[in-house]
């Protein structure tokens, strides 16, 4: 991936390109789950496409319900805000997935047919939840509204099923799953929401997504692309369908396990809901006692690994989050449980360090490197 970084810069409008960008989106597929929408790319931010797809879909007043259970349900519902749309918030507690019932009460109020577009974030990172997406697509598949996901930080570690499950308008980016630096963006629509974006009239130039899918069917895009991300996500994409998609999403959650397993004889316990646990990235609460910022800063300056806490958010302070995502390696996560032993016991925390690297190894037997 590296290597394809530090290529040659080759003409965003010849032929070579196109088949590298058709190649890309070809392989990004079977990713998102689907058959029939054929991914764009652009040279962006994920936030960059997720204002887009609301740019592109949704008039100043249009009605949209936000599933906020975590930081970027509500944060999705804020920037359809920025852009003139009126936005309801369906909340539900942190640590658990956005709740089908609810959505599915609310939409059929008498009032719930007015919603253009309904927004859910698939993977919280802040707060380690997954939320079921096709349950939430069962709810809106047959009414009017598009169902619009923000999937940056799921795609290439949880499946996606676009199709199957009835998303409208997926949105991720290159540099979680996808082991990529950050600066592309991905987005799928269904026929549902072209149909959509086809009556409403962009804002703006560079991300008129009628005009990015004008382009991609050329193989081209809109305006000059970061050519050589694109190779790069083109080797990481290689990558996962020689290992396999199903081995790697198996291979992710085994890494997930391990280190949340071995985090837990740490006295560092999961904060989401068992059932709904992100495979993405562990999100692990304190014990009394132990400052999680403490943590990271230990974490950061003795052993030179960068983790997060949970700065400007309810959890501050009292959680750890740790990324598994991406490429990540079985010694990774056991250098992790190592050096979190470390960053516990020097706040004084007498833990079981044998125990946890025991427990972290029967968890990673088998996982390939």
């Amino acid at each position: 991936m590296l290597q394809a970084l530090g290529q040659q810069v080759i003409y965003h409008r010849g032929s070579e390109f196109k088949e590298l960008l058709n190649d890309t989106a070809a392989m990004l597929q079977p990713l998102f789950g689907t058959q029939t929408a054929s991914p764009i790319v652009l040279t962006s931010s994920g936030t960059g496409a997720l204002e887009a797809v609301l740019a592109n879909s949704l008039r100043p007043g249009d009605r949209v319900l936000t599933l906020d259970n975590g930081h970027w349900g509500a944060r999705f519902g804020r920037l359809a805000t920025s852009l003139g749309a009126s936005v309801e918030a369906l909340s539900s507690p942190w640590g658990g997935g956005a709740d089908a019932d609810a959505l599915r009460r609310r939409l059929s109020a008498p009032d719930g047919g007015e919603f253009v577009a309904v927004l859910a974030a698939h993977n919280d990172t802040f707060t380690g939840a997954v939320t079921d997406l096709a349950a939430i697509g069962d709810v809106v598949r047959d009414t009017s509204a598009l169902l619009v996901v923000d999937a940056v930080s799921s795609l290439g570690c949880l499946p996606i099923e676009t199709d199957a499950w009835g998303l409208d308008l997926v949105v991720s980016a290159s540099q979680k799953g996808l082991m990529c630096p950050p600066g592309l963006a991905l987005v799928t629509a269904s026929d549902k929401a072209w149909t959509r974006i086809d009556q409403v009239a962009a804002r703006g130039e560079y991300f008129d997504l009628r005009k990015a899918r004008e382009m991609a069917a050329q193989g081209q895009a809109s305006f000059t692309p970061a050519v050589n991300l694109v190779r790069a996500l083109h080797e990481a994409l290689r990558m996962v369908h020689e290992a396999g998609i199903a081995e790697t999403f198996a291979r992710q959650a085994r890494l997930g396990r391990a280190l949340a397993a071995g985090a837990a004889h740490l006295g560092l316990s999961l904060y989401p809901d068992a059932d709904v646990a992100s495979p993405c990235v562990s999100v692990l609460r304190t014990p009394k006692g132990i400052d999680a910022a403490k943590i990271v800063a230990t974490m950061r300056d003795r052993y030179g690994t960068q983790i997060a806490g949970a700065r400007r958010s309810p959890l501050d302070g009292t959680v750890i989050r740790v990324g598994t995502m991406g490429y990540c390696q079985p010694d990774d996560i056991r250098l992790d449980v190592w050096q979190l032993a470390g960053s516990v016991q020097e706040q004084g925390q007498d833990v079981d360090v044998a125990a946890a690297i025991a427990t972290t190894e029967r968890e990673l037997e088998g996982v390939p490197a």
